[in-house]
């Protein structure tokens, strides 16, 4: 296993690497990283009773249909535009790094940067918060509606993130996607085109 420690490894994919394209959606099923609108649920909104404007699946990390039941949760975090952040933190967010004195070090380690949604009515980019979650039941989550299917390249990167901000385990993105290559590779229920893995 690599650690990665130097802002050398980027933390997120090129942008036009996030989504897949809305016309063969259909063909992916649901699954982690994929971005929902909100479902009603009292637990996705804030302490102000404001609702969230969007949520991304963290759990589980397979097909959301796959063994469900009628009472099957799925864990969501919130995601929020960057514009709602102060302006010096933007570029923060976005690379996932900040210098402090001469040092580069990790920021924001419970964000996760992406580009607007395919069907986004603006150009906001936006971010999730490992902070704000909420388990929501699957069904009304699908009622809610699909946004954003995740490729599964950048669906790599945000298994790293994760990875570092659960455990602080800073593994290279070569050896997540190694990783998540194998899991794949292996299974044999998985649906849905697989993946042609980028750098």
């Amino acid at each position: 296993m690599t650690v990665s420690p130097n802002p050398s490894h980027a933390w997120y994919p090129p942008a036009d690497n996030y989504w897949v394209d809305p016309a063969p959606e259909d063909q992916y099923p649901f699954r982690y990283g994929d971005v929902f609108a909100t479902p009603d649920n009292p637990g996705c909104a804030t302490t102000k009773g404001k609702r969230w404007e969007h949520v991304i699946v963290l759990h589980p990390s397979c097909e959301l249909n796959a063994k469900s039941t009628g009472d099957t949760t799925v864990l969501v975090a919130r995601v929020n535009p960057v514009a709602s952040l102060s302006p010096r933190q933007h570029a923060v967010v976005r690379m996932g790094w900040r210098e402090d004195d001469l040092v580069v070090k990790i920021a924001h380690a419970n964000t996760f940067w992406m580009p607007p949604l395919p069907n986004q009515i603006n150009d906001l980019d936006l971010y999730s918060d490992f902070r704000r979650f909420a388990s929501v039941d699957l069904k009304s989550l699908i009622e809610s509606g699909r946004e954003a299917c995740m490729t599964n390249n950048a669906r790599v990167y945000l298994i790293r993130r994760e990875l570092y901000f659960k455990y602080r385990w800073n593994v290279s993105i070569d050896d997540v996607r190694e990783f998540e290559r194998q899991r794949i590779d292996g299974d044999p229920n998985f649906v849905g085109p697989k993946p042609n893995w980028q750098k």
